[in-house]
């Protein structure tokens, strides 16, 4: 028991020289890791400022982006409203094309009657030129008579009244009944006037035997004075 013991304190004071050396290896250790640690942290605080200035350039990106999508925005509305007044223009567009259309076809049109018209024209120069030609004839025919008649004429003219214009005007709308009266009612007398002759003949001196036995009556003369003083009142 007592060399077990002893053995024992040998191995435990050997145990405990041996202490110092792995204190020794472990302070080693220790200080390796301690460097370690200190390179880590200097290598995190390096990894954090440049997360930070990656967080900065981010948040920079992130602003100019918003910018960008801002500006883009507005672009894009710009854009739509230019594209609606770019519709808005094309339908004018469209509208002046369809009225200058219009427009062609009536100059086209009035070209056409401007045509007619053009030949019409140079038909009634060509009339007139015609006629001027007679009128010259016959104004050179009857210069002497109408030389002649001029004076009459504004005689004529120089006494006639409104009223005696009036009347005539008158007279004038009242020849066509003036003119079936003649055909109808004067014309067939007239074509009978041969067979009322003997007839007119003997009712006359009928009227007159009349006349004389009237005027032969007593007091036909005083009869007649009191007619007339009756019809006279």
């Amino acid at each position: 028991m007592t060399t077990s013991a002893a053995g024992k304190v040998i191995e435990t004071a050997a145990t405990a020289a041996t202490i110092p050396v792995r204190a020794v290896a472990l302070i080693g250790q220790t200080e390796l890791l301690i460097n370690r640690i200190t390179l880590a942290a200097g290598r995190a605080e390096e990894l954090i400022e440049r997360v930070s200035a990656v967080a900065t350039a981010a948040e920079s990106a992130v602003a100019e982006t918003r910018a960008v999508a801002t500006a883009a925005a507005i672009a894009v509305d710009e854009v739509t409203a230019i594209a609606t007044r770019a519709n808005t223009a094309i339908d004018e567009v469209s509208a002046i094309t369809t009225r200058a259309d219009r427009a062609i076809d009536d100059v086209s049109a009035i070209a056409v009657r401007a045509d007619t018209t053009i030949d019409g024209v140079t038909s009634i120069t060509t009339r007139a030129n015609a006629v001027a030609g007679e009128v010259e004839s016959l104004i050179g025919d009857y210069s002497p008579t109408l030389r002649q008649a001029a004076p009459l004429a504004a005689r004529f003219v120089s006494e006639l009244t409104p009223d005696e214009v009036t009347a005539a005007i008158r007279m004038i709308d009242e020849l066509p009944a003036l003119q079936r009266h003649l055909v109808h009612d004067v014309m067939p007398l007239l074509g009978k006037l041969d067979q009322m002759g003997p007839d007119l003949h003997k009712l006359l001196e009928v009227t007159e035997d009349l006349h004389l036995a009237i005027a032969g009556l007593p007091g036909l003369k005083m009869l007649r004075r009191r007619g007339e003083e009756r019809t006279h009142d």
